[in-house]
This record gives structure tokens, sequence and C-alpha cells, in this order.
């Protein structure tokens, strides 16, 4: 079980460097937010992670491993302390590290980084309302994520509920509705983050959205978005309520890690009777598709062998 014990901003990363972390795990470097944490940290040793979504590996210090054995690289290590900066981690990259510390049966504390820009590229518009980021350079089909999926031996006539956290790319949750077309959810639960990076963008994204609620039965839900123990709480909530739910990440980073540590605590609890699962896109992140350094969130979390 992974469990968030404590969220705070920081000014710098001055503070960072003064404690005992035995690892350092990065990421991407793809614009000037994720240069800034690599350049400031000084811990040492440091290893860089990503997920292959082609051979279902992840690539751990230019070393590959297979998900269900990825907790080995850990197991193997004298680690009480481990800083990871999500700023440069794609979703599955941040899963599947957190998943592989949580599964070596070692009680590690993990200090997670996460730098806002100052802003995010756009696309010039006539209209302020019109404006699209441009944020990916791809666009992919939704699957299944690895070890996070629900079984295909589970009740097919119960439909999954949908639970979508939105960012600005509405594309991204057009793509996942037109793909199953019905056939495999009942309702979509669309949750918008509050307040929102920047005030008022939160209804940027409720209007690019709002032309995919008329294909499935919708529910509107507010989250606070740099906050992922509340994101833990919604996605409890929710999912008493649920005998089939799959959760899709498109919004913030500290959302993203909400999920995270919702769906490592929750699938291992899988039943014939009660899934829980989620997919991912992985969309080739636009170079330089942010600029500036924003607010700097410290989350801090406890890995435990209950």
């Amino acid at each position: 079980m992974i469990k968030i014990r404590k969220i705070s901003k920081k000014d710098d990363l001055s503070s960072i460097n003064n404690k005992n972390y035995d690892l350092f795990i990065y990421g991407e470097d793809i614009d000037e937010r994720t240069s800034f944490v690599l350049n400031e940290v000084k811990i040492r040793p440091q290893i860089n992670i990503k997920y292959n979504n082609i051979k279902y590996d992840l690539i751990i210090d230019k070393s590959s491993f297979k998900l269900n054995n990825a907790f080995d690289y850990f197991k193997n290590k004298e680690l009480k302390s481990i800083l990871i900066d999500t700023t440069s981690l794609d979703f599955p990259d941040l899963l599947y590290t957190l998943d592989a510390i949580n599964k070596s049966s070692k009680e590690i504390e993990i200090t997670l980084i996460y730098v806002e820009p100052e802003q995010y590229k756009k696309q010039k518009s006539m209209f302020e309302e019109d404006e699209e980021f441009i944020l990916s350079d791809n666009k992919n089909s939704f699957s299944a994520l690895p070890l996070f999926a629900i079984s295909n031996q589970t009740n097919i006539n119960i439909k999954s509920t949908l639970i979508s956290f939105l960012g600005f790319e509405n594309f991204r949750l057009g793509q996942v509705l037109e793909a199953d077309d019905g056939a495999n959810y009942s309702r979509l639960v669309a949750l918008f983050s509050v307040p929102a990076y920047q005030a008022g963008w939160e209804n940027k994204s409720l209007k690019k959205h709002t032309q995919y609620f008329k294909q499935l039965k919708t529910q509107l839900t507010l989250y606070p978005g740099n906050n992922p123990y509340e994101v833990e709480k919604v996605l409890s909530k929710i999912y008493k309520g649920c005998e089939k739910m799959v959760v899709v990440s498109l919004g913030t980073k500290p959302s993203a890690i909400g999920i995270i540590t919702f769906l490592i605590n929750n699938v291992r609890n899988n039943s014939l009777k009660k899934q829980l699962g989620a997919m991912y896109d992985y969309p080739i992140k636009t170079k330089n598709r942010s600029s500036g350094i924003g607010e700097i969130y410290i989350y801090e979390l406890h890995s435990t062998t209950e």
C-alpha cells in the first residue's frame, strides 16, 4: 500500500538537497521546468526510468525489466528514501515505478516533486476561448494498462463506469468514446480541476469537452487539481457504487498521483464481482510544450508492506 502523508509548496528545491535520499528517479527532459529540476537536484545516484509500451518493459537505468519483475531492481538495493521527479515522468512511467517500489516489500519513504510551468504553449486564435494548447505531437488509440486492466472473465453484460480527469486536449476524451461507441461504458464521470492551473481555465476545459457529454450519460464532478489525497477520496467514493470502473488520466500531474496511488492500493482487490482498471494513449509530448517555472509542489508518500 502507498499512503499520501504530506503535501507542501516550496519556493525552490534547495531544501531537497539537504535530505538524505538513497536514489533520485527522473524521466524525459522536454522543457524548461524539467531542465530546472534536473539541474537543481544534486542527489546521487540518479537513474532514468521509461515504460516501453511496445515490449511492455520498464527501462530502469538502461536495463529492461518485465513489469511483473520490475520490483527486483528495488528489492535488491538498500533503499529507505527515494526522490522522484514527476514533472518529467509520463503517467505509465510513474504508475509502474511506484508499483514496483511498493511490490519490493520494503518500508520506503517516497518524495515526489512536481513543478508547474508559468505558461503552456498555445496555438494562436482570433478568439481567446478558441485557443488550443500544443501539448502533444500525435494521437494514439487508448489501450488497457498491463497489470491494471479489467479482466475479460468478468460479466460481459455489465458495462463499466468511465472516469475521466479532464485537461485541455479534448480530442483525447473523444478518442475514448468514439472507439467504444457505447460497447463497454454505461456512464461517464467527468472530473474538472478547481481551482484550475490558471483562473478561468476550468471553463475553457469544460467548453471544449461539452460536445462529448451527449454521447454517454454524464456526471460532472469538481476536484482539487493539486491535491492527490482528495483525488483518492473522490475515486473511492465513486468506486463504492461501481461493479466495473475504468480510469483515464487526462488532467493535472497531481491528479495523476492520486489516481496512481488509488490504482495500486485497490487493483489488488479485483474479483469477478468487482473490477478496477485504467487506460492510456501514450501521447508524444511536444518539445518545449511549456515555459517558465511556476509553483513547486512536494508530495510525501510512504510505501508499506501492508
